[in-house]
């Protein structure tokens, strides 16, 4: 079992307005409803809980953020998948 003590220190917190873009992992971007028209990759949204996910003890935990998009959708990103909401 991994140590919990090794979690990483999340950048983001519960609350914050950010932009998202999936860059990460390519097969979710056939997830997100868009227009023809629409930025088809970037969202916004707001933090409403930090995880953590064990993929493999080697690795340790990687952060992933539930944001509550704007559409009124729940998605997934890793940390380096956000940026603050100018």
């Amino acid at each position: 079992m991994a140590d919990q003590s090794h979690k990483p220190n999340p950048r983001f917190r519960v609350g914050d307005l950010v932009s998202c873009a999936y860059d990460l992992y390519e097969y979710y971007r056939h997830l997100l409803p868009v227009d023809d028209d629409e930025d088809q990759y970037s969202v916004i949204g707001i933090i409403v809980e930090v995880e953590y996910a064990m993929f493999s003890e080697v690795f340790g935990y990687e952060i992933l953020y539930v944001i509550l998009c704007l559409d009124g959708k729940h998605r997934y990103f890793t940390e380096d998948e956000l940026s603050r909401y100018p």
